[in-house]
This record gives structure tokens, sequence and C-alpha cells, in this order.
């Protein structure tokens, strides 16, 4: 990928379109990285329209284009303000294309209504609940102190007992590196089959993590191993986002020449906030505060245009920034194939800068994730092969 962008290298780049209806949030946990979720506005529908032509009009969509409902709790806004929703992004869309909705959510407000609107819509539901108990109510509780466990379960339940197409998001702090067995059991006991992991960052709001301690990467490998023998040890097997992932990436036929991620690579993801505000890059920088990068905004809907972003400042200081950093990351990582120079937006908290390398995020999420896996693979590939 050059550094220097025409609109007509971009066609076809976009798989997600993220839309924040509201940023308000409905809890309050202490790893959260939004600054503004107490901003109570929700999203016009004209933005959800004017967020969608900007995609069409550029020719912006890949073949699997997904819009994506995220950031705050975006159940506190109504279903009755996503079926119209819905409609204006299908109206914006090419003749002959359905465009696919996700949505991400603490899973507390779901109820029959809900499971209504995402099976007429085909829409896939991810919750986030970090296990059991005891791991899930130290950190995400409510805004009055009490833990939301009980209240997502009853939601996670609910979707699953109408069939509504789902999977779990699981934040691991230092809490749980030493309760694998019970998380993977966790999930299998409620019948969860696909499951992705994220790490506790330091990133935007959240700025510390429990995690950035000494000895951390070993007692994360261990954690990590025992979650993919536990996965296979189940019947039927739990999905692991993560070392899907880095299977796909052995099979990606550009393996070793590819040159940037989704987060790094301008507009593969595009994230419109309740304002109409427009970001491309990590989605985690949307709402973040930045007067060397006018807090992130390359544009304002409904009046941006792909040509106007790319000739904006902001855009093209963050565009080179990035560049920089991700051509470092290529030049120092043995790991640069399969994560392709990291998140931008992991390295502005980390590290202040963008023009930066290696981050504890990359280090867990990646080198650990890719180590561990590679191993397995290996090892399950010298079982496939033995006489």
């Amino acid at each position: 990928m050059e550094q220097l962008l025409k609109a007509t290298d971009l066609a076809g780049v976009t798989r997600l379109l993220i839309m924040q209806p509201t940023a308000f949030c409905n809890v309050d946990c202490d790893y959260c990285y939004l600054p503004l979720r107490s901003d109570r506005r929700i999203m016009s529908h004209d933005t959800v329209a004017a967020a969608t032509r900007f995609v069409f009009e550029a020719s912006l969509q890949a073949r699997d284009f997904t819009v994506v409902w995220h950031a705050g709790e975006p159940l506190v806004v109504p279903p009755s303000w996503y079926a119209e929703a819905f409609a204006r992004v299908a109206a914006q869309a090419p003749l002959g294309v359905c465009v696919p909705h996700a949505i991400q959510t603490n899973g507390m407000l779901i109820n029959d209504a809900w499971c209504d609107l995402f099976l007429a819509h085909n829409v896939r539901v991810g919750v986030s609940i970090d296990g059991p108990a005891f791991l899930h109510d130290a950190r995400r509780r409510t805004r009055l102190g009490s833990g939301t466990h009980a209240a997502a379960l009853k939601g996670l339940r609910l979707l699953k007992a109408r069939g509504v197409p789902l999977h779990v998001i699981c934040v691991i702090t230092n809490a749980s590196l030493g309760h694998a067995r019970e998380l993977m059991e966790f999930y299998r006991d409620e019948g969860i089959t696909d499951i992705g992991f994220n790490i506790e960052e330091v990133e935007g709001a959240n700025v510390s993590s429990t995690l950035a301690r000494p000895g951390v990467i070993d007692d994360f490998r261990t954690f990590f191993e025992t979650v993919l023998e536990e996965s296979e040890n189940a019947d039927p097997n739990l999905r692991v986002r993560e070392y899907r992932n880095v299977l796909a990436m052995l099979r990606h036929p550009g393996l070793g020449t590819m040159t940037a991620n989704s987060q790094n690579m301008p507009f593969a993801m595009v994230t419109v906030s309740v304002g109409g505000e427009l970001f491309t890059f990590s989605p985690e920088l949307a709402g973040l505060s930045d007067e060397n990068y006018n807090d992130y905004i390359v544009g304002r809907l409904p009046d941006a245009t792909l040509e106007s972003v790319l000739s904006d400042s902001t855009f093209q200081k963050l565009w080179g920034d990035i560049w920089q950093g991700i051509t470092r990351c290529r030049e120092s990582c043995a790991y640069f194939a399969l994560c392709l120079g990291g998140a931008p937006v992991n390295k502005m908290s980390e590290c202040g800068t963008f023009i930066a390398t290696e981050t504890l995020a990359c280090k867990l999420a990646q080198q650990v994730v890719a180590d561990v896996s590679l191993s397995r693979l290996e090892r399950s590939l010298q079982v496939a092969v033995a006489p």
C-alpha cells in the first residue's frame, strides 16, 4: 500500500461501518475505554442515511460489508428506532445489495421485543459476558455498584431460547488468568460455541490495566493454552476467535505480502459517532481528545465525502504517522506477517504516539496468541500424519 492515497485505491476496502447510535451506557464497567458514556444523545436517522451513503457513493463497501451497532449500550435506544435505521440503510444500498447488521450489547435489556427485531432482520448479536459471576461482577457493574451478571445471563439465555445467532465477547483481566477452565466450563454449560477474548487494554479512558505487570506474558500463555485445550475437549468444540484468526491468516493468499490490517488500513473500518463525526482506523479513537489530531475526526456528516476526507489535514497527519508506525513494525517485528502493524489506538494509548512498535496489547493478543496457536496447530498436524 502506498502512503499517498486516491479514492480509487480504496474501492472495496470497508468491511465494517461502525455506528454509535448513542454514547450512553446503562452500566459502568471499570475497564471501559469510552469517555462519554453519560452522553444521552441519540443519532438521527438522517445521520444513519448519510453514513451509509458515504460508504456506497464512494464504492468503499467490501463484499462482506456489515453495519455494526456499537459503543455505549446500543439497546438503550428502542427497537422502533432500529427498524427505521435499518430501513434507511437499505434505502441507500445499491440495487440488489442486502446489508447485514450486527450489534454488540451487554445483554441486560434483551427481551422478546428485541429478539423479534433481531430475527426479523437477521441481526447477529454479540453479548459481553466475562464468564461466571465472580469474574464478571468484579468489573462489570451498574452505576450504583451492583453486579450485572444475572441480568446479562438472562438476556443471553433468551437469545439462545429464541434462536438468535450470537457470539460472546469476554474481557480478560488479571483476575481471569487463573480461571481459564472455569471460564470455558461456564460457556460450555451455557451452550455458547463462539467466543472472542479481548484483553483489558490501556486504551482511551482506561489509563491502566491489571495485566500490565511482571510475569504476565507467561501467565497469559498458560491461560490461552488452557483455553484452546478446553475448547477442543468440549462437545461440540468451542470456536475461539483468536485461534480462528491465526488460521485464517495462514490460509490467506496474501500472507507475507500484506502491509496493513483492519485497524491501521484507511477505511477498512469507518466509525460514525452520535453527532455524525467521521473516523477511520481504530474505532476506539472515536470520542477521544487530542489537539494534535483534531480529536481524530476526519470529517462530519452529511457533508463529508471520501475526497474531502483524503484531502483533510487531520486525515493526512493521522495516516502519515500511522504509516510510519507500520513501517517500523515491519522492519523490527518477527510477527509482522500475522499482526500487520498493530492497532493505532494501542500505540497512542500506551506510547503516546502512533509512530511506535511493540505494545502490551500486541505482546499478549498477537504474539502470545500466535505462539500458542501455531504450537497447537503443529501438534495437531503431527497427530494427523502419525502412522
